[in-house]
């Protein structure tokens, strides 16, 4: 987020604040969901432990892939659960932070970590940053079947194609913070099959089709602080480029494949001068493209910053990510409308990864601090069908606000409570 003067961050994070303490969720879509899943687990595995990747395995339980913060010179970690969210095992696979992983039907998976030069946690300039990443392959157990590195490699993204091999994006760091997108396809064996760079970009997310081919998307650098834009691109199977478009004042954070097109999620930037200054408004935002890149409908939705998707099939997609310091789950339609949403207000964090499990559960995983640490974080939610209900749902706010469809200014204390904001802001 970022904000033209010190008086704008103040009322922006009063704004904030404020609504947080007075939203109500309430349900305007097809379904309804049930926030009190079985599945509500922490991790504290170091100073900090944050979860950036998950999914399920063949039994039944869960891989998780992250980062346990002061745990030794490696922070990069895999915790595997069962079911019921019960720690298993847990290793570290080398490197800072895992970053992806794609379960196996053996019981193992293929994993992505990166590791920045100095330490990720202390790096200041990442414009400038240098390091390299890794991609393995484990067992049920664990236990590592190879290892490659990349060097110059900062790893984000990994997708399965459908002759299984495994699609890797990410950018390479360059000197005075330039970058290019690399996208390189590996065998189950760790074998490079091939490996394209395209200039002046930063991957951040990518998706694979039935066809082969592969769209990726992310920034126009490194950094997604000040103004940023964003591009996303489609190339064939072959790695040959199809098609590629610029998104002005959007940050690409994660994509999906789906019917005819991608669904992108990520943050979008407005200029409010609601106050007298012009401010930069960021909240977070979901588009779905057709098949060549052209954007159908995109809509603000309620939050910061969407990180992760996956779909509900017959009803839409789960988006998981934060609002403000705090973690969220949205459920839109298939036209971005929101149905359904839940914001853990009480504490802290945010969610980086969402998916649904065999039996249609929504599984999300990051951090949070509900144990009072900043540890790793799983939780689950039951999408319920609810034909009683309104399929209808209000237009999206077309203001700077985190007003949007599903939720709603609940007390005449909160117009109280603004207007005490308002007075102190002119201050």
């Amino acid at each position: 987020m970022a904000t033209g003067t010190l008086h704008a961050q103040r009322i922006k994070k009063g704004i904030c604040c404020l609504l947080l303490g007075s939203l109500l969720v309430i349900s305007a879509g097809a379904i309804s969901v049930d926030w009190t899943g079985e599945l509500n687990t922490t991790f504290h595995k170091g100073t900090y432990t944050d979860i950036f990747a998950a999914g399920q395995t063949g039994d039944g339980g869960y891989l998780l892939g992250g980062f346990g913060y002061g745990n030794g010179n490696d922070s990069a970690l895999l915790i595997k659960t069962d079911s019921k969210g019960v720690e298993q095992w847990n290793t570290t696979p080398g490197g800072d932070c895992v970053v992806a992983v794609v379960p196996l039907e053996d019981g193992g998976a293929i994993v992505g970590a990166y590791t920045v030069d100095g330490g990720f946690l202390t790096v200041t300039d990442w414009a400038n940053a240098t390091g390299a990443s890794s991609l393995s392959r484990i067992d049920a157990a664990g236990t590592p079947l190879w290892n490659v590195t990349i060097d110059g490699l900062r790893l984000t993204g990994l997708d399965r194609l459908p002759d299984d091999k495994i699609a890797v994006s990410g950018w390479l760091w360059k000197h005075a913070g330039e970058t290019e997108t690399f996208v390189g396809i590996y065998d189950l064996a760790g074998t490079e099959v091939r490996a394209e760079t395209y200039p002046e970009r930063a991957a951040r997310t990518i998706a694979t089709a039935a066809d082969g081919s592969i769209f990726v998307g992310g920034t126009d650098g490194p950094t997604v602080e000040g103004s940023v834009s964003s591009w996303i691109m489609k190339t064939d199977a072959s790695g040959k480029e199809m098609w590629a478009k610029d998104l002005a004042d959007r940050i690409l954070l994660t994509s999906l494949a789906v019917d005819d097109g991608y669904l992108l999620g990520g943050s979008m930037t407005s200029i409010n001068n609601e106050t007298g200054r012009a401010t930069v408004i960021t909240d977070a935002w979901a588009a779905k493209t057709d098949d060549a890149g052209v954007i159908e409908w995109e809509q603000k939705i309620p939050g910061f910053e969407v990180h992760a998707m996956a779909e509900i099939p017959g009803t839409g997609y789960v988006l998981a990510g934060r609002w403000g310091s705090v973690p969220q789950v949205q459920v839109i339609d298939y036209n971005g409308k929101v149905v359904d949403g839940q914001v853990w207000n009480a504490w802290k964090g945010r969610l980086s990864s969402v998916f649904l499990t065999q039996s249609g559960e929504i599984v999300s995983a990051g951090w949070s601090r509900m144990d009072g640490n900043a540890d790793g974080w799983v939780v689950s939610s039951a999408a319920v069908q609810d034909a009683g209900m309104s399929t209808e749902t209000p237009t999206p706010s077309q203001t700077g606000t985190p007003e949007a469809p599903g939720f709603l200014i609940a007390t005449a204390g909160t117009a109280l409570a603004i207007a005490g904001f308002l007075r102190y802001g002119r201050k």
